[in-house]
């Protein structure tokens, strides 16, 4: 062999030596996702995160992640189209092994927006967006079907236009005049108990009857710059979560391999 020849031991490393194999989980910690105050449940769900590792912190992970719930589980009632109702909430920080969260969006499920359509009546779309008190902007998409008056011997109940620009008038004044006087917290409220469709279908009637006037979305589109002290303060009492505490972990029992019958 001449001199300084490459035995190709660079190559591909010797012959026959293995990874080492590291299991995935022992790198990951669990988390309890907590909701804002306004809901009964507050750990509504679990989730995992990669630990610390160099200036990648678990915080930098975890912050900005969204998360869906059914309403009718947060609020344990289901009363209403609260089953139908789908909510997310978005991580903004951290406290321990608690992700405080705030309202990032709900809407209503696919199958009950399509079981309200009927066929000789017009539907009324409306798109509103509303400023809170406390500096968040939140769309509103809401939808209301005309139906037929007390009496009414015609087949259908067509709307003329310019009643369905008043009914929208109506919708969007009404929206922003009572979201513009509440925090963000409120708002979700007055959503997710049927308050503001209730008041919004009773204002409307006069105009036109209206059956089934429903939000059948509303999501944040825009927020302040999030102050972590705020946020807190605004969860108040922050259930105690069991994932950093040691557990004790079961032994399966040893079980006899049953004898052949001879």
């Amino acid at each position: 062999m001449a001199m300084g020849k490459n035995k190709r031991v660079s190559k591909g490393g010797k012959r026959g030596s293995k990874k080492k194999v590291v299991e995935p989980m022992m790198k990951k910690e669990w988390f309890d996702v907590v909701a804002p105050r306004n809901f009964k449940v507050r750990q509504f769900a679990k989730t995992i995160c990669n630990k610390t590792i160099g200036i990648r912190t678990v915080a930098d992970n975890m912050k900005g992640r969204v998360y869906e719930g059914n309403l009718a589980d947060l609020d344990q009632s289901t009363t209403k189209d609260q089953p139908f109702k789908k909510i997310k909430l978005q991580v903004g920080e951290v406290v321990g092994r608690n992700l405080l969260t705030t309202f990032h969006s709900m809407n209503m499920t696919t199958d009950k927006v399509r079981s309200l359509f009927r066929k000789w009546c017009t539907t009324i779309e409306s798109v509103v967006d509303c400023t809170t008190k406390d500096g968040y902007v939140v769309r509103f998409f809401v939808t209301a079907f005309t139906s037929r008056s007390k009496g009414q011997l015609s087949k259908n109940c067509y709307a003329p236009g310019k009643l369905e620009k008043w009914v929208r008038l109506r919708i969007t004044r009404m929206l922003k005049k009572r979201i513009g006087s509440v925090s963000l917290n409120r708002a979700v409220s007055l959503l997710s108990h049927d308050i503001l469709t209730d008041s919004l279908q009773e204002r409307c009637n006069p105009i036109l009857p209206i059956r089934d006037l429903k939000i059948v979305k509303a999501k944040v589109v825009r927020s302040p710059k999030l102050d972590a002290q705020k946020l807190v303060e605004s969860h108040v009492k922050i259930p105690e979560s069991v994932e950093d505490k040691a557990r004790v972990v079961e032994v399966a029992a040893v079980v006899a391999a049953p004898v052949a019958a001879e």
